[in-house]
């Protein structure tokens, strides 16, 4: 009996220590299973690179060749830094050659716009995907790959008593890629400023001399996050830069130094950003204030400075209001001096203008013609989306005397506060709010960012409403779609899913690739019998870094439900991208199927992109 005891005892003893062991050892094994799994996964994308590698080289345009390497090396410096710049090299080289052809497409080409634009300019897309890992090479190929013209046109634009020509109302070619040159050097230290603050800080003084870009806000904001006072630095040399220009000789200048005060002084800015925000100092706006309002003092009588004066006025009044009885006397001498049809376009800048109220809009409307009331309710609209007090923005809306512009005012300003809520994680409130949304193709939209939004919660609870709200989205898009816009609401579904039921995701995705399939093929056909399309050359369809295409094309249209599908299930996205039936489908959809896996979303980050554009991933 005792024996028996014993047995047990010891049995139970036995058993226990098993069952701790295997449960200390599961959260281990599990984790090195997880392990083993990611390793395998990236040794896939490295394939799916080597793959893509490999088939640029079939590729008939240097260019996509180019892009092909830069997208590459970019995906490749997580793991190996010198293949990655080895790929860099290659596209540069590949760019050198992309000029030279487009040069001589200009000779042959009969377009009288061909020689003027650089519709094939393919270094404003990838240099930059070098400058956020190595700034340095960045700059490097940023001169090696610059055309002889535009490095002639730089050398002159960087002399001491060299004129800024150009606007809106006097085109100047030239001087357009040479601010396109000095703001992509720039773009270089805002993306250098994540990794090396003092690189970018250094990038900006030495390009400081060849003008100011509007990249340099962006730098100062960035910056401002990493050091106040480094950010205030910089900011002080930059308005130093600005108040020792003669703007009457620098239009671009003075136009940045515009865009700065606008930005100083705008009644529509969002009041409740969760970053810090970067701000100018009294001292510095005053500095600002000053040398514009002294500018347009000057004796000249241009266009482009009246423009520009009437573009700045509310601003320049909060900050140098000494100074408004010479610059209001100064505007009205001036306009009286205007044709008529000049006067408005002076006039119709108030809408386009980022400070603009949507009172004062709405105070205009009545002075409108109908085609400039089109872009009058396109301004007012999005101006009444960010407004926060309701009440403020339903009794403007009311006040829109066209009845198809009120609805869509009130439907832009209904998608907006629901996204305004969910950000503040109140998803139960966002939810109830869709029901006010009379657009399927906005229902859609807000259903499919709020089930993402929910999913992220990972209760059980939660996932559960968020496969219901997809529910409710798929039930308003149809399957089996009979124009763009339908397909548009299906991938939109497919978005969602590819983050809440995968497999629901690539069910629905199976058959589009066969109809993205067929549109390329179909739009390169007819290529060849429109001389001005820009979406295939040579019979190559004409790649791009960031999926944009000017035509919308189907295939970029749709990339980052690809890359949403490559982080849910590599391999088979994977298996997806070989049926892309042309070289240059294929090699294009594998990149960004890797960029798709390979993207590290951050804390925070807003799927809701409902907005439009094409989403590119920073690694």
């Amino acid at each position: 009996m005792n024996f028996s005891r014993i047995l047990c005892l010891s049995c139970l003893i036995l058993f226990s220590l098993t069952l701790t062991l295997a449960q200390d050892n599961s959260p281990t094994e599990s984790k090195t299973e997880k392990e083993k799994q990611q390793k395998k996964l990236e040794l896939r994308v490295l394939e799916m690179l080597d793959q893509a590698v490999s088939d640029a080289g079939i590729l008939k345009l240097a260019q996509n060749r180019a892009i092909v390497y830069a997208i590459a090396g970019d995906l490749y410096w997580k793991f190996d830094e010198k293949r990655a710049r080895e790929l860099f090299r290659n596209s540069g080289n590949d760019i050198l050659v992309a000029n030279a052809e487009a040069e001589k497409d200009k000779k042959n080409d009969d377009d009288p716009y061909a020689a003027v634009f650089d519709f094939g300019d393919i270094r404003n897309e990838i240099l930059p995907l070098i400058a956020k890992h190595d700034a340095d090479l960045a700059l490097e190929l940023l001169v090696q790959t610059r055309p002889a013209k535009l490095a002639e046109a730089l050398t002159k634009a960087t002399q001491p008593n060299a004129k800024q020509e150009g606007g809106m109302l006097n085109f100047n070619p030239e001087q357009f890629r040479v601010r396109q040159e000095v703001a992509l050097e720039q773009r270089f230290a805002v993306l250098a400023a994540e990794q090396n603050p003092d690189k970018a800080i250094k990038l900006i003084k030495d390009s400081l001399a060849k003008g100011i870009s509007w990249n340099v806000l962006p730098l100062l904001q960035k910056l401002n996050q990493k050091d106040e006072k480094k950010a205030a630095a910089l900011a002080d040399e930059v308005v130093k830069k600005i108040t020792d220009t003669d703007l009457t000789k620098r239009r671009e200048d003075l136009g940045a130094a515009i865009r700065f005060l606008q930005y100083a002084t705008n009644p529509n800015a969002p009041k409740n950003t969760k970053e810090k925000q970067f701000k100018f100092t009294d001292s510095q706006l005053k500095d600002l204030a000053v040398k514009i309002a002294d500018t347009f003092l000057q004796p000249i009588n241009s266009l482009e400075l009246t423009m520009g004066m009437t573009q700045v006025m509310p601003s320049l009044e909060k900050i140098v209001p000494e100074k408004m009885p010479l610059l209001k006397q100064k505007q009205t001498e001036v306009m009286k001096n205007l044709p008529p049809e000049l006067k408005r376009i002076q006039q119709r800048e108030k809408l386009w203008n980022p400070n603009s109220t949507p009172e004062e809009l709405l105070a205009d409307l009545p002075k409108l013609n109908e085609y400039e009331k089109v872009s009058a309710y396109q301004s007012l609209t999005g101006k009444i989306a960010q407004i926060e007090d309701e009440s403020r923005a339903k009794k403007l809306i009311e006040q829109i005397p066209d009845e198809k512009a009120r609805q869509n005012a009130n439907e832009q300003y209904e998608s907006a506060k629901i996204s305004r809520i969910a950000k503040e994680g109140k998803l139960d409130q966002a939810k109830k709010l869709i029901g006010n949304l009379g657009k399927k193709k906005t229902q859609i939209q807000k259903l499919v960012a709020l089930a993402m939004e929910f999913h992220k919660k990972e209760t059980e609870k939660d996932r559960e409403v968020a496969l219901n709200l997809m529910k409710d989205a798929k039930s308003l898009a149809n399957e089996y779609p009979e124009d763009e816009d339908e397909l548009n609401d299906l991938m939109e579904v497919v978005k969602g899913y590819a983050i809440i039921k995968p497999d629901e995701a690539f069910r629905i995705f199976d058959p589009i690739v066969d109809q993205i399939n067929d549109f390329v093929q179909a739009t390169a056909i007819l290529s060849k019998y429109n001389k001005r399309n820009r979406a295939f050359k040579k019979g190559e369809l004409i790649l791009r870094v960031n999926g944009y295409s000017w035509d919308s094309l189907l295939l970029f249209r749709y990339v980052p439900q690809i890359q949403m599908l490559g982080k849910a299930d590599l391999n088979r996205m994977s298996s997806f991208s070989d049926r892309f039936q042309r070289t240059d489908s294929r090699t294009i959809v594998k990149l960004f199927v890797a960029q798709g896996f390979l993207k590290e979303e951050k804390k925070g980050e807003n799927n809701d992109n409902s907005g439009g554009g094409v989403v590119y991933f920073d690694f």
